[in-house]
């Protein structure tokens, strides 16, 4: 009878590689970049560690040097990989057509949010209609997990107890607080129609509908739809919703088998 194969020892992670990932998220943070000093210091790395990280993410293109300002910025090279990585993600392909379809059919812009282990929110796709003015968001940016429609699309697909969707509310950072009970009433309403909304409470002049994209039962994205506050009567964002909720099953269904 052979031995039981022993598991294999968990290696210790990399510091060189746990330092340029921490450097990288810093650098992507700073609109205008920063020197290797105040670098060094907000990412807690060694000044001479970080300028070698640093100097080693600059000749793969990671990270850029502007030898006037002796700043260090995010470089190109991370786009070019995030689209690669994206490209390969079949949820997000299979949505791209069905969130340009209801860009134009809304007038709106309409985003795909990623859900990650960082408890963040991160918009992975972008349509917009071809209006004149537009709602201006960007690939890329972040929001806490549970703040506005997606959040509460989150929060509804989850199916958590009243006190902690109370506890949840109160760490949200609101541009308008719509209030505790409120916002738990939001969260309920969301769970039994499967879709839910932020009108300005997170973004001032902005009602925005969402609905979220589950695998086997968990979250794994939110789909939105944002127009100006106003445009849409209750009864319109409802049709949205309903709208967005339909879509967002198909999706389900087609890259993961079923409708979550």
């Amino acid at each position: 009878m052979d031995a039981p194969r022993q598991p294999s020892p968990v290696r210790p992670p990399v510091s060189s590689v746990v330092q340029a990932i921490a450097i990288l998220r810093h650098l992507a943070s700073l609109p205008d970049g920063a020197g290797v000093t105040a670098i060094a210091r907000a990412t807690g790395i060694g000044p001479s560690s970080c300028f070698n990280v640093l100097r080693t993410l600059v000749g793969s293109d990671m990270a850029s040097f502007d030898p006037q300002t002796k700043h260090y910025r995010i470089g190109l090279g991370t786009v070019d990989l995030a689209r690669l990585a994206l490209r390969r993600d079949w949820l997000v392909n299979a949505a791209r057509p069905v969130m340009a379809d209801l860009a134009e059919r809304h007038d709106a812009v309409v985003g795909l949010w990623r859900l990650s282990e960082r408890e963040r929110l991160t918009l992975v796709a972008l349509a917009e209609s071809n209006a004149a003015t537009r709602i201006h968001m960007q690939v890329g940016q972040r929001q806490p997990e549970f703040a506005g429609a997606a959040g509460r699309a989150v929060l509804a697909a989850r199916k958590l107890s009243d006190r902690a969707i109370r506890e949840v509310y109160a760490q949200v950072r609101w541009s308008a607080a719509p209030g505790a009970d409120r916002f738990l009433a939001e969260v309920r309403e969301a769970e039994a129609r499967g879709w839910a909304t932020d009108t300005g409470n997170i973004n001032h002049g902005i009602s925005t509908v969402a609905t979220p994209i589950c695998e086997n039962g968990e979250v794994r994205f939110a789909l939105s739809l944002s127009v100006f506050s106003g445009r849409e009567s209750e009864a319109g964002l409802a049709s949205i919703g309903a709208d967005l909720r339909t879509r967002s099953q198909a999706l389900e269904a087609a890259v993961f088998g079923r409708a979550g």
